[in-house]
């Protein structure tokens, strides 16, 4: 992603060819080698992907799967050596250490916490509404699905606008620097030197924030360096936008793909929780898990992994499982289906479920009220899908709308 502007990225966007929809093979793998091998060409060793919902979910909280890379049949360079990060968060540990740093932050992003961020989401929604709602015409994903979620994980964590990066900017630096292999060393670099200047910024400006939590870890004896202080803001920053941005855009465009099924979700014959979840299961914003490394030798299905081998987790594949859901490939926001795996299972269970899951609501919910007329600009086979193999959502969404004054 760059800091084009909108013309430059959306042209841009419809000339890729973006990511291939992977369902047709995630259907093949999970009928037929629902546990498979497959080619890493950056790492050593063996990787097995898992694509079945059974697999998966119980994959998900095995604890002989590790989240620490320290565990792989070939361990990268030692955190601090100038080759890698210098700070390890909470997808890169195991219990107890995990347990540790979670229990920092758990409290503010537990179901009451996030409640109370009601007015904060819906200021900053309409807000970001209001920069376009004039125009008639905007990309979405650079317009509202981008600043929103950033914007709020900001918010969250105590961070005013001016000391923030722009949006696209962070997206940008987070997907290079942890979400690609192998990763991006300069991005990750001004990752860390972002955080650094977070974590500065709030010692001189206390609040009642995430960010003044994670401060007080040093007197509490949670935290035990400045490594993982910055390990944890880049933990809550991370979460807090990375996958919410393919969320809204995804949801976006499949409402306006399925207008029948927007206009119950209008006229409140289905709710907004419901759309959610079934956006979350049917275009899950994280594909797979990261890395797990095999801790011992083990079976998963009828497969031996070795002690050392890497194990993708596919939860977008389990999440249309036909042994979990009927008619999977069927978007249908009335299911009352629970269990999906979008934000995980176990132990790693999503930290900002509730977050991604109420700012879903009140996003969409917004976005659809206050614009009448809402379209997509292009062919619906034309918007570009990308961030793969690990993410998935929209690079751009050309959309058409009536326009209306700023609140």
């Amino acid at each position: 992603m760059t800091e084009a502007g909108t013309s430059d990225y959306v042209s841009g966007a419809l000339k890729e060819g973006g990511d291939p929809d992977p369902y047709a093979n995630y259907a093949w793998l999970r009928e037929n080698a629902p546990v498979s091998e497959v080619y890493t060409p950056h790492r050593k060793g063996r990787t097995w992907l898992v694509t079945s919902y059974a697999l998966v979910r119980a994959g998900l909280a095995d604890p002989r799967l590790s989240n620490d890379d320290r565990n792989s049949a070939a361990p990268p360079a030692p955190f601090g050596s100038g080759e890698w990060d210098p700070a390890r968060g909470l997808l890169d540990l195991d219990r107890p250490e995990h347990t540790r740093l979670r229990r920092l932050v758990a409290g503010a992003f537990s179901a009451g916490a996030v409640d109370g961020m009601r007015p904060m989401m819906a200021r900053i929604t309409d807000a970001a509404i209001d920069a376009f709602a004039d125009a008639g015409r905007c990309d979405l994903v650079e317009s509202f699905s981008l600043p929103v979620p950033v914007a709020i994980i900001h918010e969250v964590l105590g961070i005013p606008e001016e000391q923030r990066e722009p949006p696209a900017r962070c997206m940008e630096m987070f997907y290079k620097a942890g979400l690609t292999d192998p990763l991006d060393l300069d991005s990750l670099h001004g990752l860390l030197e972002y955080t650094r200047r977070l974590a500065a910024y709030k010692r001189a400006n206390p609040g009642n924030d995430v960010a003044a939590a994670l401060l007080k870890g040093f007197e509490t004896g949670q935290l035990r360096d400045e490594n993982e202080l910055a390990a944890m803001i880049l933990s809550v920053l991370g979460a807090g936008h990375v996958t919410t941005v393919q969320f809204l855009g995804a949801a976006v465009h499949r409402l306006l793909q399925h207008p029948d099924q927007l206009r119950a979700v209008l006229s409140g014959e289905v709710g907004w929780a419901n759309v959610v979840n079934e956006i979350l299961r049917y275009d899950s914003p994280v594909q797979a898990s990261v890395y797990r490394y095999a801790t011992e030798d083990l079976t998963l299905g009828d497969v031996h992994i070795s002690k050392g081998d890497a194990v993708l987790l596919c939860v977008a594949a389990a999440n249309r499982d036909p042994d979990y859901v009927s008619d999977p490939e069927e978007f249908r926001v009335d299911r009352s289906l629970r269990g999906n795996l979008a934000f995980g299972h176990g132990a790693h269970l999503c930290l900002g479920a509730h977050l991604a899951r109420l700012e879903g609501e009140i996003a969409l919910d917004a976005l659809f009220t206050r614009l009448q007329d809402l379209a997509l600009a292009v062919p619906a086979d034309r918007v570009v899908w990308t961030y793969g193999p690990m993410l998935r959502g929209p690079r751009a969404l050309p959309v058409t709308f009536r326009p209306v004054r700023a609140r």
